[in-house]
C-alpha cells in the first residue's frame, strides 16, 4: 500500500511540475552535458539516464529539451562484441548530445513510433524527452519515454511489437532528415 502511495506522490510532484513548467520559458538541454547518454533502465538516476566519466556513472534529470540532429542505427564495439544501437542526436544552445540505446528497446520503438508519426515541421522545431520507468505485464520494468513538441502537445508514439519496424525506421529517419533540411 506505501508503495503505491509513494508513486502516486511521485506522480504527482512530475505532473505540477508539468503543469508549472508549461507557464515558464522552456530551458533547452541539459546544461552542460555534451556527451553521450546512455539509456538503462538498471542503471542511473532511477530515470534511466547517466553518462560515464571515468568508469563512473553520471546521472541528469530525466528531461531534455533541444532540436533534433539525427537519428541512426550504429553497430558499436560493447564488451568485445559488435552490438547494434540506436543514436538520437539532439541539440541545445551550442551543445550536442547523442542519446544511445538499444536498437530494439521500448524506449527506441516509443522514440521511432513518433517521429515517424510526426510531420518534419512539427519536427523541426524543439522537442522535449521526459523518461520514467514503466512496468511492463510481465512485471519487468523498461526505460519509456513521453515527448512534446514546441507547443507542450504530446507526440503521438502508439506502437506494438508485431508492427512493421522496417518501415517505421525508415519513415522516422525520412521525417527526421527532411526537419533538420528545413531549418537549414
Amino acid at each position: 500500500m506505501s508503495t503505491n502511495i509513494d508513486e502516486l506522490k511521485e506522480l504527482l510532484a512530475r505532473i505540477a511540475l508539468a503543469l508549472e513548467s508549461r507557464n515558464q520559458p522552456s530551458k533547452r538541454g541539459f546544461f552542460d552535458y555534451g556527451i553521450t547518454i546512455y539509456c538503462n533502465v538498471a542503471k542511473g538516476n532511477g530515470d534511466g539516464w547517466y553518462s560515464l566519466v571515468d568508469n563512473v556513472a553520471m546521472t541528469q534529470k530525466p528531461v531534455f529539451r533541444g532540436e533534433l540532429v539525427s537519428i541512426g542505427f550504429p553497430t558499436l564495439a560493447r564488451r568485445g562484441q559488435d552490438v547494434r544501437k540506436f543514436h538520437l542526436v539532439m541539440s541545445a544552445d551550442g551543445s550536442t548530445v547523442t542519446f544511445e540505446s538499444g536498437h530494439d528497446c521500448f524506449f527506441s520503438k516509443t522514440l521511432l513510433a513518433a517521429f515517424a508519426l510526426s510531420s518534419p515541421e512539427t519536427l523541426s522545431k524543439p522537442i522535449q524527452m521526459t523518461t520514467y520507468i514503466k512496468t511492463l505485464n510481465t512485471g519487468d520494468q523498461t526505460l519509456a519515454v513521453s515527448l512534446r513538441d514546441h507547443s507542450g502537445n504530446r507526440l503521438q508514439s502508439d506502437w506494438t511489437n508485431d508492427d512493421d519496424w522496417k518501415a517505421i525506421a525508415m519513415a522516422a529517419i525520412c521525417n527526421v532528415n527532411d526537419a533538420v533540411a528545413s531549418r537549414q
